[in-house]
């Protein structure tokens, strides 16, 4: 088929849909093509997303939420990360905001570790959860344990989205490993990971 150019560009925030397409098809439209020529809008408004890592071991705060930051990009389109931990939304929308973190405790006793969701700074009501960190089963290894979830968010163009946590001792970081040349080999491990994606 050859490539044939449409005359009125779908915006961001009206993708073109099935109906739209089958037309298009049917006219000799190379669809492939298209898409890959108007990028963004050709696939619709929810393209917009992101993924971070942290590659330092994280300390948290006992007294306050502390935010989880990010030192190093996977990939980013339309979502940016604004001082290492916002989450920053280009557009309007529901995203699907994935986390997930390693946690060590050196303490001989469980500790919690509670982590919740921040919109601009304030707290999103309901969105805390619990974590128990299992005791150390004897000193000098540490407990090790990693756990994840997702929130979705409803958010506004130039909203930012912070991944909060406070530990209930120093004892608990959020600590990341370094990868292994002997065998088994095996890579480094992130001490935070997030991915931000854009689904309506």
């Amino acid at each position: 088929m050859a490539d044939t150019k449409i005359s009125a560009m779908p915006s961001a925030t009206t993708p073109l849909t099935g109906a739209e397409l089958v037309p298009l098809v049917q006219s000799g439209v190379n669809v492939q093509s298209t898409i890959a020529n108007f990028g963004q809008y050709a696939r619709g408004a929810y393209f917009n997303h992101g993924a971070w890592q942290s590659t330092v071991t994280q300390t948290g705060s006992i007294t306050a939420g502390t935010p989880f930051t990010f030192n190093q990009t996977d990939v980013t389109d339309g979502v940016t990360l604004v001082s290492n931990s916002r989450l920053t939304v280009p557009v309007d929308g529901v995203y699907n905001i994935q986390w997930s973190g390693q946690f060590q405790n050196t303490d001989n006793a469980i500790q919690n570790v509670t982590v919740w969701v921040r919109i601009n700074g304030v707290d999103v009501p309901g969105s805390a959860g619990v974590i128990s960190i299992p005791a150390r089963k004897s000193a000098p290894i540490p407990a090790s344990l990693i756990i994840g979830w997702n929130y979705f968010l409803s958010m506004t163009a130039g909203q930012y989205a912070e991944i909060v946590w406070l530990p209930e001792s120093t004892l608990v970081t959020a600590p990341t490993y370094p990868a292994s040349a002997v065998t088994p080999v095996h890579p480094a491990a992130a001490s935070i990971i997030v991915t931000v994606a854009q689904v309506g």
